[in-house]
């Protein structure tokens, strides 16, 4: 892989795991209208790492903050206080991920190979990204945030094993429907990403080891993971002051122009 390939990739995974866009069917796009085989294992280790830091990075007070006050809580078993009842309920929002991520991981892989239900997804969660955006009530925040919604925020990214779905998007279109604020949504988002991606960083790092790589790709992949979390950071930062100022209607349009030019894509192959 080029520097420039390999910066390009890592420039694009930033800001498409961060913003409601789907990062995995920008590379669906990307294979579909090259014919191109896709990245190594090796890389896509590297760019998830990359993303993974830009959120710790921008989130560092906040997470350091959430793991004392979770980590006091359990040990003086007493009624978690705000912290660590919200540390809490981003590991139960957590859980479901994990665990319908480990039973159907195979039916993304599946799905990577069908870019005509991709577009359908970009453009049918774009539509439902537009009317929780645009409808739902805007007076909640995380103090807010109850087991309830805690889980179906947990459920909601579990849909993003269909690429074209978008897990920040999913979770920030249940958090609004559910009514939360559009910062905090994004916040807890964020908040979320930050065990499920360290979680599937460790799973991709074994196959990694399992299969080795070579010296050569020691390059492109310090190249993609400095430019996914820088771009990721930036990402973040924003979309933050974005939803501060006005709604998600700039991110729908955009998915749907996307899934648009991917079945235009399809039928003119």
């Amino acid at each position: 892989m080029s520097p420039a390939l390999a910066l390009s990739l890592g420039i694009l995974q930033g800001l498409t795991e961060f913003w409601p866009i789907s990062s995995s069917a920008h590379l669906a796009l990307i294979l579909t209208a090259t014919g191109w085989s896709g990245p190594k294992t090796s890389f896509i280790v590297a760019l998830h790492l990359g993303t993974l830091l830009a959120v710790v990075m921008y989130y560092r007070e906040r997470l350091l903050s959430l793991a004392v006050a979770w980590w006091r809580c359990l040990l003086s078993r007493e009624r978690p206080q705000e912290e660590a009842r919200l540390a809490w309920m981003v590991i139960l929002a957590t859980l479901p991920a994990l665990v319908i991520g480990a039973l159907f991981s195979h039916i993304s892989e599946e799905l990577q190979g069908m870019p005509f239900a991709i577009a359908v997804f970009m453009g049918a969660f774009g539509i439902m990204l537009w009317a929780a955006d645009a409808y739902g009530p805007r007076s909640l925040t995380l103090e807010d945030v109850g087991w309830r919604r805690a889980l179906a925020m947990g459920l909601a990214q579990s849909l993003a094993l269909a690429p074209g779905v978008s897990r920040s998007g999913a979770i920030i279109c249940t958090a609004r429907a559910a009514g939360l604020r559009r910062e905090d949504a994004a916040d807890f988002a964020f908040l979320m990403s930050v065990p499920v991606m360290a979680a599937a960083g460790v799973f991709e790092a074994r196959t990694l080891l399992s299969e080795g790589f070579a010296a050569s790709d020691l390059q492109a992949m310090g190249i993609g993971a400095l430019a996914s979390a820088v771009s990721g950071f930036f990402a973040i930062r924003y979309l933050l002051r974005r939803l501060k100022r006005g709604g998600l209607l700039p991110f729908v349009l955009y998915r749907l122009v996307f899934s648009a030019v991917m079945l235009v894509v399809l039928f003119w192959r």
